[in-house]
């Protein structure tokens, strides 16, 4: 197979897995949203496998920790900044602040243990390593190949049939994938993900995330 068709049959399965699937999910979101979690752990799991099976990947990549030490306190910082904006944000919506945490205690703290393992993690073991491995050759710009990934995981998030979900998985996307392209570390941007995902439950804007599926 010459370098021309193994690219095109590259950009065919990245149209497949990464538009034409979301958009299959988006026209049937009532159906598919209540099993999201499901799905999440059965895709990445494949991606997983196929990783591992790679000759060319870097499996460091699964359990790095950046040499560069200040990657978390930078995390940790934009996060306190970020989730004091997210709040503000969250208010001026309209949102019942921390009606979660406050009406339903005991599961918000089963989704604050559960949600950065059964959701994060697989996230961005999709959308951030199998996706920065295996389409760097068609985006090798580094700054494309961070906004196509963070399109793509906004693109997702049709299912869950609203605007808000999308436009803060687009920014999530963003801040995930920068944080994987200058770390190449799993361990910690999908625990910059969980991070992220649980102050959106605190504070109340999981409402735009909940598929149903608890």
């Amino acid at each position: 197979m010459t370098a021309r068709h193994s690219r095109r049959r590259l950009a065919l399965e990245f149209a497949l897995i990464f538009v034409g699937l979301p958009l299959l999910a988006g026209w049937q979101g009532q159906i598919l949203r209540r099993w999201v979690i499901p799905q999440l752990l059965l895709l990445a799991g494949i991606f997983f496998v196929l990783l591992w099976r790679d000759p060319s990947f870097d499996r460091r990549q699964i359990r790095a920790v950046p040499q560069d030490r200040r990657s978390l306190p930078r995390i940790l910082v934009f996060f306190v900044l970020g989730g004091a904006a997210v709040l503000y944000l969250a208010w001026l919506s309209g949102v019942d602040l921390f009606s979660f945490p406050r009406e339903r205690p005991f599961l918000w703290v089963l989704v604050a243990l559960l949600y950065p393992l059964a959701s994060a993690l697989p996230q961005e073991v999709i959308f951030r390593v199998f996706f920065f491995h295996r389409y760097r050759s068609l985006f090798p710009d580094p700054k494309l190949l961070m906004l196509v990934s963070a399109s793509a995981f906004a693109l997702a998030h049709l299912e869950l049939g609203n605007l808000p979900a999308l436009g803060l998985s687009f920014l999530g996307g963003l801040l995930f994938a920068n944080t994987f392209g200058t770390t190449r570390s799993l361990p910690i941007v999908a625990l910059e993900h969980g991070l992220w995902g649980d102050w959106l439950f605190t504070v109340g804007l999981g409402i735009y995330f909940y598929g149903g599926h608890v």
